[in-house]
């Protein structure tokens, strides 16, 4: 069980990585995007999303992306059950 400083320690940390996280998939998402019109400008026929993935520079760039969204999710989680811990110990009013 850890003591109160160490949760508030955790959540702050928790946050900052929040924070990195969501930086990163900004980042991901603009390179995807990037990548996409310059390998669509050479090939107008990979017209759908799933004819795109056939190009790998494209298919890093999204998988870049969605590992940067799986980590924010798995940071999100983690601060939120470290929320409803303080709230049952009186920490916070409500997470």
């Amino acid at each position: 069980m850890p003591t109160e400083s160490q949760l508030r320690a955790r959540m702050r940390m928790l946050l900052e990585q929040l924070e990195i996280s969501q930086a990163e998939i900004v980042l991901y998402r603009a390179a995807y995007v990037r990548v996409s019109e310059e390998e669509i400008a050479d090939r107008p026929w990979l017209r759908t999303p799933l004819e795109r993935l056939t190009v790998p520079r494209l298919a890093r760039a999204l998988a870049r992306e969605l590992d940067a969204m799986e980590r924010f999710r798995l940071w999100a989680e983690e601060l939120h059950q470290l929320q409803e811990e303080a709230c049952a110990r009186g920490l916070l009013s409500s997470p």
